[in-house]
């Protein structure tokens, strides 16, 4: 073996442990950065759930029970609920979230669309929403699928 193959064997090598050492820095980088993410979220999740009236707390997640009475306190929750949602929406859409972190939140945010909370805060607050066409169809969609869930149950 010349010098010449040496050296070239070398290279590649080089070459091929630095494609490797990049590959690893980005899947890492990634892995970091939708852990904060969703360590971010979490904690705006958190705030979001306190600012719920105490009364109103259950009621998202209840698909046969009344909501409470509606209130402006109630209305301003929900709206905060959505625009939290509507953000992990994007960045889920545009892939800088995780698809297995949405899975997780995409559970809960379906079931608490179709609840008849928000449901009703929907029919109100829709229009905050207008320049996020997407986001309103996904809604919209949630919110249909959600009520042939409950007809096929009860039909």
């Amino acid at each position: 073996m010349s010098l010449e193959v040496v050296a070239q064997i070398g290279t590649f090598a080089s070459a091929l442990a630095a494609v490797v050492a990049i590959a690893v820095a980005v899947r890492t980088y990634k892995r970091q950065t939708n852990a904060q993410v969703f360590l971010e979220y979490t904690k705006r999740y958190e705030t979001v759930m306190q600012s719920f009236p105490v009364s109103a707390r259950h009621a998202r997640f209840d698909l046969e029970g009344e909501p409470p009475e509606p209130s402006e306190e109630l209305t301003l929750s929900v709206l905060r609920y959505l625009n939290l949602c509507s953000e992990e929406f994007y960045l889920f859409k545009r892939g800088y979230l995780a698809g297995d972190v949405w899975q997780i939140w995409e559970g809960e945010l379906r079931r608490t669309l179709g609840s008849p909370l928000v449901r009703r805060e929907w029919v109100v607050l829709k229009r905050e929403f207008a320049s996020y066409p997407e986001f309103l169809s996904y809604v919209d969609r949630c919110q249909s699928q959600q009520a042939a869930d409950w007809a096929d149950r009860i039909g």
